[in-house]
């Protein structure tokens, strides 16, 4: 199936689309159309509510056999050092296992939010899933998919 980059940019559910996590910090969602796991960052999150809505990434990852998964980190808060170690140490092992090949991350235009995001995107990208940063969610969704950028 091609999708055009409207069809991918257009946010619209179906009936087999899954959310597996939506609190006021981020929200966790698979989207049977264009087959891509998708989680919007919404403001901060303690330590304990970020592994554990990462944990919850990773299990959407293992059932939905993920191979693209899309985060806006656009409204992403602080990520404290050793978060950033626990990504590194639990959580990419078991979506490198799991079958994860592409991430995208949609960053802000400027702040700490951004900075903290390029430190996780050089990280992940060093240990076996292809990883990107991207200013849109239809493009990054696009490489995520097809691992191409638009022309």
């Amino acid at each position: 199936m091609t999708l055009t980059h409207s069809e991918v940019s257009a946010g619209r559910g179906t009936a087999d689309d899954e959310t597996f996590l939506d609190e006021p910090y981020l929200s966790i969602r698979w989207r049977a159309i264009p087959q891509i796991l998708y989680a919007e960052w919404k403001g901060f999150a303690t330590s304990a509510e970020f592994r554990s809505a990462l944990l919850v990434g990773l299990r959407a990852i293992r059932e939905r056999h993920v191979r693209g998964y899309v985060s806006d980190a656009r409204k992403a808060k602080l990520v404290t050092p050793e978060d950033q170690t626990w990504v590194r140490e639990v959580w990419l092992p078991g979506a490198v296992a799991a079958g994860l090949q592409r991430m995208a991350m949609v960053t802000a235009e400027a702040g700490l939010g951004k900075a903290i995001v390029e430190q996780v995107v050089n990280d992940i990208d060093q240990h076996g899933i292809s990883m990107r940063k991207f200013d849109s969610v239809a493009t990054a969704t696009m490489w995520a998919l097809t691992g191409l950028r638009d022309p």
